[in-house]
């Protein structure tokens, strides 16, 4: 079995990468504590690094590794895949549709995916629709760390999106799908890198208003779950 490493015929989808998170940068659409995109191909989804500091949206193509299921990630540079890089290979599994995974801590959405009722029937949502949250444990224990919110995605989040899959991926032909991991931002689902700017666009628009709305409701429906 190959060790995995970048995938050097694949510049145009390394590419159409780097142009998404120069515009996700400038919309303020990323934030600097992590998040990560990728992109399917044949050999496996290509992917931002992981990392946190400032630099990790700064990228080049050299930040863009290959990192199939069951392989190593190329250990090129010391670089290594994000936290949450198996809910990326869960994604592509369960939804054969999907052809680009952006996963985003924006400020407003990320606050969102805090609260227990996720986004309903906002117009700036249309037509992706609701946004539920997912991964939320039965007890919120506050227990945090690499380990534990790794085994929270195999034992609950990754689940939910099986079922999310059977009652929604279709609609992924038609336009993308998001969901927001419980108190981990947000992960938008598109047939392309096109796609998921625009519906990550959409979360955060939406939810800007929708915790407006909230407020401005006295809070009665943002529970912290």
């Amino acid at each position: 079995m190959r060790e995995a490493g970048r995938l050097p015929s694949s510049e145009r989808e390394v590419a159409s990468m780097l142009r998404a998170v120069r515009l996700l940068r400038e919309e303020g659409l990323l934030d600097w504590t992590g998040g990560a995109l990728s992109v399917r191909t044949d050999d496996g989804p290509l992917v931002t690094r992981g990392g946190s500091a400032r630099a990790f949206w700064e990228l080049t193509a050299e930040d863009v590794i290959l990192c199939p299921p069951r392989q190593s990630p190329s250990t090129r540079r010391g670089w290594r895949p994000p936290v949450g890089m198996e809910v990326h290979h869960a994604i592509y599994s369960l939804f054969p549709a999907c052809g680009a995974v952006l996963h985003s801590h924006a400020g407003t959405a990320y606050v969102a995916s805090c609260l227990s009722s996720g986004l309903r029937g906002l117009p700036p949502l249309e037509p992706i629709g609701e946004v539920p949250v997912l991964g939320r444990p039965a007890v919120h224990s506050g227990v945090g760390g690499t380990e534990a919110r790794a085994s929270r995605e195999r034992c609950v989040l990754i689940p939910e999106l099986a079922a999310l899959a059977a009652e929604r991926g279709n609609v992924l032909r038609e336009h993308g799908l998001a969901f927001m991991d419980h108190a981990h931002g947000v992960y938008v689902l598109a047939s392309n890198v096109d796609g998921a700017l625009t519906e990550m666009a959409r979360v955060e628009a939406g939810a800007r208003v929708w915790l407006a709305a909230l407020h401005a409701d006295g809070g009665g429906q943002g529970r912290y779950a």
